[in-house]
């Protein structure tokens, strides 16, 4: 199964990160391949790097739109990384009940990584393990090929009155 998490609103990470605890509560083998987040940053990796049945990789930790001084050209190359990470899940005889993509829709969108190589390697995961892939801006392609597509539609949110990410919450 090939599931989309899409849209501006919060909550695209807490609901995969949902899907992975109720996967690992089932004996389930997850492994989650994650971009533009770094593991010491937020809550969710923290606690989630202590779980039996779990394989955690993290990528290109840092997104030049967020963070000025990192360069394109380096993302692009954490990101060749990841696709060669992903690349090897896909062809490896190991098995994952689960895998989740995380931001991966933030690397398609800002063309670091390849939309048509990504949508042929989704394809062949789903055939043998469950696929959830996260991020705003979802391609159509990838869309066409989900069995479920949630679009988090932000309605309000505390940063458009100034509040700061709180700590728990947002991260």
């Amino acid at each position: 199964m090939i599931i989309v998490n899409t849209g501006n609103g919060k909550g695209k990470t807490t609901a995969a990160i949902g899907q992975v605890v109720r996967s690992l509560g089932q004996g389930f083998k997850v492994c989650i391949v994650q971009l533009f987040k770094d593991e010491r940053f937020h809550g969710e990796q923290k606690i989630l790097l202590k779980l039996d049945g779990l394989d955690f990789f993290s990528f290109a930790k840092e997104h030049p739109y967020c963070i000025k001084g990192v360069s394109f050209e380096n993302v692009t190359a954490q990101c060749a990384v990841a696709m060669e990470k992903f690349k090897k899940i896909v062809t490896s005889d190991k098995k994952y009940d689960l895998v989740l993509l995380e931001e991966f829709n933030i690397a398609l969108r800002d063309k670091f990584i390849n939309e048509n190589e990504f949508i042929t390697l989704v394809k062949q995961l789903s055939q043998r393990s469950n696929v959830v892939i996260t991020g705003r801006d979802a391609c159509k392609k990838l869309i066409d090929i989900a069995d479920i597509v949630t679009e988090m539609k932000e309605i309000k949110h505390s940063y458009n009155d100034s509040i700061q990410a709180q700590r728990g919450i947002e991260y």
